[in-house]
């Protein structure tokens, strides 16, 4: 690859990581508007805490999950 391909990838990529930061951005701020007080990183614990606790393949009155 020559200077002029990678200045190429590098201008992708970076609006890449723009939009990807708009993105979680604008997820953040919808979830702290339905009550996740830190936004994603609140979501993540409180799904981290749900999975530990119940068992993935039962719910809760014992039957199978399909």
């Amino acid at each position: 690859m020559d200077n002029k391909d990678l200045n190429k990838k590098i201008a992708v990529l970076e609006t890449q990581v723009d939009l990807l930061e708009s993105e979680l951005s604008y997820l953040n701020r919808l979830l702290v508007n339905c009550g996740f007080p830190e936004g994603v990183q609140t979501l993540k614990k409180t799904v981290e805490e749900l999975l530990s606790s119940t068992p993935s393949d039962t719910a809760e009155d014992g039957s199978e999950l399909v």
